[in-house]
């Protein structure tokens, strides 16, 4: 009787706010460690890329800074733009060697862009990055 009766507290108008009060980490947690992994390591060997050593530098890039607003993490994600910011600004605060933080208005307008194939968007990235002299990873896919 006492799991029916907290699981039906859990089901009223007030549970949702528990669910938008979560912290950048948790939020990491749940929307990109899945691919990225904890430890922000991903697997390259299947187009996931690493954040050490990769996300500063592409979030040093104008064209880098739209694309990150593209990626299917940030795409499918039920969070609004200054979550997605505050999701995203513990992964530069964790692994962007300082790159510049993300605004609630920026995270919106960059959304805004349409952007159709994110993986030909990233090769745009990577080529561009690659005339000022830094390399990332490529993605494997076709």
């Amino acid at each position: 009787m006492r799991r029916i009766l907290v699981c039906l507290a859990l089901l009223l108008p007030g549970a949702p706010v528990l669910a938008g009060a979560l912290s950048p980490h948790a939020s990491y947690i749940l929307q990109c460690s899945g691919c990225h992994l904890l430890n922000g390591e991903g697997a390259p060997e299947a187009g996931i890329p690493t954040f050490p050593g990769s996300v500063g530098l592409i979030a040093g890039a104008d064209i880098g800074r739209t694309y990150m607003m593209h990626v299917p993490g940030v795409v499918s994600a039920s969070l609004s733009d200054a979550e997605i910011a505050e999701v995203v600004n513990y992964v530069l605060d964790s692994w962007g060697d300082g790159a510049a933080h993300f605004t609630a208005e920026e995270v919106a307008r960059r959304r805004a862009i349409p952007v159709g194939d994110v993986v030909a968007f990233r090769r745009e990235v990577a080529a561009e990055l690659a005339t000022e002299g830094i390399t990332i990873a490529d993605y494997p896919w076709p």
